[in-house]
Order: structure tokens, then C-alpha cells, then sequence
């Protein structure tokens, strides 16, 4: 029987070798990996759920304020609100504004939105809005994550079980899992560069919807050299994300517009000059054009992000044009009403519509846009665009960089 091995000093010293590189290597590749800049702070348990609101208060007061540049709406679930500034995502109380969780990196926040039930992330890496992170409404815990070349600057657009980010030569859709549905436009790398349509037209505007049996859509007002501004509508989830399966693709009949709204089988475009909407069917074919009484520099370039100011409601969508509100039927996107002088696309609470005015916060009965009230709100010198949300009886109020909490 051969003798049994002996582990001999030089055994154990090489051991204690390998020990000491791999642990040296652990350390250095966590010294330089994002984890090590990444600080993670969860809630304990869910938030106090405010109570529903039943009817409007006779007045509203300030109660609290924070900083959040990255959030182009007020971004609220139950009882809480997520804000965005520099690096840091913080899910808030909605009645008080205090910290329950953080999600804090080194890198700077392109844009923060509310998708899937939870806050989507997304942050700048180098030139591009790459690296995407969702992350849990109520405590805060890490979930999907992925990168990608989204452009700088961004915008989301979500819709039942996908998230669009938008991009003037590039945009891609993500499913709930942060898996990419959809890459459109100027592909970084492309492998089968000729599948696709238009890769040297910009985009303008975008618009998502989640679409009945069929799956989701994504319109898109293209602008291509030497034609008229396009609008394609395809299916937001083809069989091969690289190759665009587009529903239909028609010219315009002028060289700006902008996409304002899309359901399942409607799309409505608005067009400066004169300023009206058009409304396409599902085959691309123009069903109606309604004027509209608004100033053409509100309607004219592309919007913000590539996403216009809408609230969308189950029976209607709230559309701020930039000096008006127009309400559309959520089905056949017909224009119901228009309030001008609006400073933004206002929010439903009590049954009513509250619509931010100079000074106040109008209350328009949400079927004729009759107004049948007003809250006095004290802005101090903000005279920008207010978008506004509502959780009980808290309303919310996104001034610019700044989100404002009344009650």
C-alpha cells in the first residue's frame, strides 16, 4: 500500500500564496467594480397608506420640498414619492418628505421614472445614459439592471409591461425584467445593419402603448432629409429586437409635428401651421383633423425629452400644449374640451381635474372643463411648467427641478 501524501512547508506556503492573490485580486476588482460606489439603503416595512380622498380641502398648504432635477414628473405610489438629484434616487413619505430609502452612485442621474411598480433608474456613463437600474416602490431593494447605449439626453415612456427610453437617433424598449425588446434607429454596433428602415433620420417624439392581444406599439415622428416629418408605428416587442416590425410608416403633411398620443388602434399627431390634430387609424390612414386654438410655437420643434406633457387617465388623457390643456377621449383620442392659460396637464383627484393656473390650482369638472373652483397655491416667483400628481390628500407638485408637496 503506497504511503500517504504529507502536506510538506512548501505545500503550505503556496497555499498561502494562492489564498493571498485571490484574495488580492477579490480586492482589487471590488476596488475598481461600481459596487464599490454604489450605497444602498432599504425601508423597514411598508409606508402608512394615505387614506382615499373623497372630496377636495378648501385650501392647500406647503408642507414639504425637496430637490429632484431628475424627475420630470412627480413620481408618487401609496405612501411614497421617489425623487432624483445628482446621484442619489430616495424614496420620501409622501406626508412628511422624510427619507425612507436611498439608492446612491457616483455617477450622474439622467432621468428617474415610475414603471412596472417600481422606479426605473437610469445613469450616465461616459457620453450615454447606459446604465439602467429598477428598483423596488416600497423598500427600495435592487432589481433588474442592465446596460446599453441609450442616448444623452433621455426620457421614459411607459406603458403596461414596457418601458420606451427615447433617443434622437437611437431609443430601445425594455420588457418588466430590463430585457430589451426593441433597438431602433442608429444601431451602435450592428449586426444585420439593412434591417434597419431609417437609421439617419432623427427622432423627434415618441409614444408608447400596450397594446390589446396583438402586443405593444411604439409611434415615432421621424425627421428624414429631403421629406415631410414621418410617423411610424411598429410593434414594440418584434421576434428579433434588431429588426423593427413596423405597423406602418406615412409622410405627414407638413415638417413638424409631434406624436401626442397612442392607443390601440388610434393615433393622434398635432401640426403647427395651421395648429391642428390628426388623428390616423390603425393602417395609417387619416380619420379626423380637429383645430386647435393654440399659439404654432407651442406645436413647433420637438418636445422636451421627446416626450409631450400628458396625463392619461382610464377614459382620458390630459394633453399640455404649452400655453393650453386639451383633454382627449382615451379611444378615439378626440379633443373634448381646451382650458388656455394652463401651466400644466393637471391631475385627477375627487373626481375632479386639478389644473395648475398662475396662483392656483383650478378645479374644471373633468367632462366639460367647466371650472367650479380654485385653490389658491403660492408659488413665489416660479412661473414655469407644473406637472402635478396626487396620493390622498397629499398633491404634488413638479416645479422644474424642484417637487413640492402640499396638503
Amino acid at each position: 500500500m503506497p504511503a500517504p501524501e504529507r502536506r510538506t512547508r512548501w505545500d503550505l506556503t503556496a497555499a498561502a500564496v494562492l489564498v493571498v492573490a485571490v484574495v488580492g485580486v477579490s480586492t482589487v476588482l471590488w476596488w475598481i467594480s461600481d459596487a464599490r460606489r454604489t450605497t444602498l439603503v432599504t425601508a423597514e416595512g411598508p409606508p402608512p397608506q394615505p387614506p382615499a380622498i373623497m372630496q377636495l380641502p378648501p385650501a392647500l398648504t406647503e408642507a414639504w420640498r425637496a430637490a429632484s432635477p431628475a424627475t420630470p414628473v412627480p413620481l408618487v405610489q401609496g405612501g411614497t414619492v421617489v425623487t432624483g438629484t445628482e446621484g442619489t434616487v430616495t424614496g420620501r413619505d409622501v406626508r412628511t418628505g422624510s427619507i425612507r430609502w436611498s439608492y446612491q452612485r457616483d455617477r450622474p442621474l439622467c432621468t428617474v421614472a415610475a414603471a412596472f411598480r417600481g422606479a426605473i433608474a437610469v445613469y450616465l456613463r461616459g457620453n450615454t445614459c447606459s446604465e439602467v437600474t429598477a428598483l423596488n416602490w416600497t423598500s427600495g431593494r435592487r432589481g433588474p439592471q442592465r446596460t446599453g447605449p441609450v442616448e444623452a439626453p433621455t426620457r421614459l415612456a411607459a406603458a403596461g409591461n414596457q418601458v420606451a427610453a427615447s433617443g434622437q437617433h437611437y431609443l430601445e424598449v425594455w420588457r418588466s425584467d430590463l430585457v430589451r425588446t426593441l433597438a431602433y434607429g442608429r444601431l451602435p454596433t450592428p449586426a444585420q445593419p439593412a434591417t434597419q428602415p431609417r437609421p439617419d433620420c432623427v427622432h423627434g417624439s415618441m409614444a408608447v402603448s400596450p397594446g390589446s392581444g396583438s402586443g405593444g406599439q411604439l409611434a415615432v415622428v421621424e425627421h428624414c432629409a429631403g421629406e415631410r416629418a414621418r410617423l411610424t408605428v411598429q410593434r414594440s416587442d418584434p421576434k428579433e429586437p434588431d429588426q423593427p416590425e413596423v405597423i406602418f410608416s406615412v409622410l405627414l403633411p407638413g415638417q413638424q409635428a409631434r406624436v401626442v398620443a397612442l392607443s390601440d388602434d388610434r393615433v393622434a399627431a398635432a401640426l403647427p401651421n395651421p395648429a391642428r390634430l390628426v388623428v390616423l387609424d390603425g393602417q395609417g390612414k387619416t380619420v379626423a383633423e380637429y383645430p386647435l386654438t393654440v399659439p404654432d410655437t407651442d406645436l413647433l420643434g420637438d418636445p422636451p425629452g421627446g416626450v409631450v406633457d400628458v396625463t392619461k387617465t382610464s377614459t382620458r388623457l390630459y394633453w399640455f400644449t404649452g400655453s393650453a390643456t386639451v383633454a382627449l377621449d382615451a379611444g378615439d383620442l378626440r379633443p373634448q374640451w381646451m382650458r388656455s392659460g394652463s401651466l400644466g396637464p393637471g391631475c385627477e383627484v375627487a373626481g375632479r381635474l386639478l389644473l395648475p393656473v398662475p396662483g392656483a390650482l383650478a378645479v374644471l369638472d373633468t367632462a366639460t372643463g367647466e371650472q367650479i373652483g380654485a385653490l389658491p397655491v403660492d408659488r413665489a416667483s416660479y412661473r414655469g411648467t407644473i406637472d402635478t400628481a396626487s396620493s390622498g390628500a397629499v398633491i404634488l407638485e413638479q416645479r422644474g427641478p424642484t417637487l413640492v408637496a402640499l396638503h
